[in-house]
């Protein structure tokens, strides 16, 4: 087969369209610090890489679950703990009203009983981005007044949060529970109760509360030691996720990055190449007639 001048050309362009793509191909490598652009470049790594991906989204998730989770935990376990605190103040004022015969020194504990009944029950309806802490899934206030009958108007709903593939945490305490509605001994009528005692003067019934209100905070360090086990949970999940995030990044990094440093050499080879190309190029066109008359 004779081979023509337009033969060689046509191949040497060729050959330049090939190189320059790879060149250009390098480049984008360089720039974008990826291997592959698009799925025809690995399609092994490329599934691979969708997968790695996949369960970083799985961990990421899961690591929002359990931060949410340990909001709703840490709202609920400081709202018990203001709980406990006031309980324990009524415990002091009931140990001192039992004993007090002065009728003016008894109406003013009873006026601060009222008080943290009233802050008791704030604390009962405190919610967290419109939700109810201590109502489970109900809507509304979890502890109201019905009839004269302190009222829990919740439900026994567990509000949980996927921490990881095998972890569900419930991150609530229902009202029902923490303030002894399930007992039949509430803790707002308890201090009702106590109140009323004050007023009459009843030493019997005061120094009876006294039980009781310890009863009352017995139910709430309960809850509290719910909230904390949870919490631990989700502290422990949430550090599993993170460097479970860590591995799966590695991995992926393996997959999906380009060797700066090889990609910069091999980035320096193309452009030899296709300049050695381009010079092939140059000496395969043959002079024109217009350069045989300059």
């Amino acid at each position: 087969m004779r081979i023509t001048q337009q033969m060689m050309t046509s191949g040497t362009l060729s050959r330049l369209q090939e190189r320059l793509a790879t060149f250009e191909s390098t480049q984008v490598k360089v720039g974008t610090g990826k291997r592959m652009q698009v799925p025809s470049d690995d399609v092994a790594g490329m599934s691979s890489a969708l997968r790695l991906r996949s369960e970083m989204a799985a961990r990421v998730q899961e690591a929002r679950n359990a931060e949410d989770g340990l909001m709703w935990v840490n709202l609920a376990d400081s709202e018990l703990q203001g709980i406990v605190a006031q309980l324990q103040r009524a415990r002091e004022l009931a140990v001192r009203g039992a004993s007090m015969t002065d009728a003016t020194e008894r109406a003013a504990i009873q006026i601060e009983i009222e008080g943290i009944r009233d802050d008791i029950v704030a604390a009962a309806n405190s919610s967290s981005q419109g939700r109810p802490l201590f109502a489970g899934f109900a809507a509304g206030e979890a502890v109201a007044q019905v009839g004269g009958v302190w009222t829990y108007q919740g439900d026994t709903g567990r509000v949980t949060r996927r921490a990881s593939e095998t972890d569900i945490i419930a991150v609530n305490v229902t009202g029902d529970q923490v303030f002894g509605f399930a007992a039949g001994q509430d803790v707002f009528t308890v201090l009702d109760d106590l109140s009323t005692a004050l007023i009459a003067g009843d030493q019997t019934a005061i120094s009876g509360s006294i039980t009781a209100i310890d009863d009352s905070m017995g139910r709430v360090l309960d809850g509290l030691a719910v909230l904390g086990a949870a919490g631990n949970r989700l502290d422990a999940a949430y550090e599993r996720s993170q460097v479970e995030q860590n591995t799966v990044r590695g991995y992926l990094s393996e997959v999906e990055d380009v060797d700066i440093a090889e990609a910069i050499s091999e980035l320096q080879m193309q452009e030899v190449a296709y300049q050695a190309t381009l010079g092939a190029l140059s000496k395969a066109l043959q002079p024109s007639l217009i350069d045989f008359l300059r």
